[in-house]
């Protein structure tokens, strides 16, 4: 599994194209344009002649601006192992989108690029320049992994009173993007996930950098937490079973990583988990007779155990790495 179709629908919103092609029409949305969310692709209809930043110029003089509330951004030029200027390129039009409260940055999908070949800027300034953001999605590697500061975080310690939600979504997630991550003051979370990803393209965080995010007290709203993609997720299992911030979720979700028996036995000897209304496991190594356990302990919670994966002679794989 990778990221093989783009969203159709973000922030409750049905996601409408906005034409890279300056001779096609404006939408009709455009009469209401807070009602959905916008996708900038310059890749939509292959049509390669505009940049991101002519895009969305383009895009801010042809929809009332001030009354979207949701964007999604695509492909930013033809070939994205160039440099992303989407970050800088938004917080230069802040001031026209005074009603952003929803932000995907880099819905692209395996045929425009790989997820860690999607470099992607520190996303501190979004944060400091649209202080009514609710949510921020990300897809890619802090662009430090192939220049000339690997650790440079995605997003550096930062404080935002309006975020509730912060979605990770990477092949790859430096240690040094969860350190900072556990320095943020987002008094208003409610919902965090997190791809960690594979060692070889930058997921180096350890069980001891996410301890911190574990604490009670470090996001007082969170509801779900989304610790996934990982090549040592029984290890997290193990944190997580022990993690006092446990308590305070309505969901889990250890997903798409190599998760097993191993991590399983250690959720079942952790704390209770039946106050859960979700625990999601899918793409999982775990036995027959251990899914059965696994229900049988928490009947009222509802989890997931869909994509069961076999271990070869190579070993486990995540579901997203390169």
């Amino acid at each position: 599994m990778s990221f093989s179709h783009h969203i159709t629908e973000f922030a409750g919103r049905p996601v409408v194209d906005f034409p890279a092609d300056p001779e096609l029409d404006t939408p009709a949305e455009a009469a209401d344009p807070g009602a959905v969310a916008w996708r900038l692709d310059c890749n939509k209809d292959e049509y390669f002649d505009v940049d991101f930043p002519e895009l969305l110029a383009d895009f801010l003089d042809r929809v009332p601006s001030t009354a979207v509330e949701a964007l999604v951004t695509g492909q930013w030029v033809e070939w994205c192992e160039d440099d992303c200027t989407v970050v800088d390129d938004l917080v230069a039009v802040a001031g026209r989108l005074p009603s952003l409260r929803a932000l995907f940055v880099n819905d692209l999908v395996d045929e425009q690029s790989q997820p860690s070949w999607i470099y992607v800027p520190q996303l501190t300034p979004l944060l400091e320049i649209f202080p009514q953001l609710a949510e921020l999605w990300v897809r890619g590697t802090p662009d430090g992994m192939v220049r000339d500061d690997a650790t440079r975080p995605l997003i550096a310690p930062a404080k935002h009173a309006a975020l509730r939600t912060l979605v990770l979504q990477s092949g790859g997630l430096p240690a040094s993007t969860i350190r900072a991550l556990a320095e943020c003051e987002f008094p208003e979370l409610t919902h965090l996930e997190i791809y960690l990803g594979h060692p070889r393209y930058g997921g180096d965080a350890t069980i001891e950098d996410l301890a911190p995010l574990l604490e009670v007290g470090r996001f007082p709203r969170l509801r779900h937490l989304g610790l996934k993609d990982s090549m040592i997720q029984d290890e997290v299992a193990a944190a997580v079973a022990r993690a006092p911030i446990v308590a305070q979720l309505e969901s889990l979700d250890l997903s798409l990583g190599t998760f097993g028996d191993e991590g399983a036995a250690a959720l079942l000897a952790g704390q209770p988990l039946d106050h859960l209304r979700e625990l999601d496991l899918g793409h999982h190594y775990l036995s027959a007779p251990m899914q059965s356990r696994l229900r049988q302990a928490w009947p009222s919670v509802r989890i997931g155990l869909a994509d069961e994966q076999q271990e070869d002679g190579w070993g486990r794989y995540i579901a997203v790495a390169e």
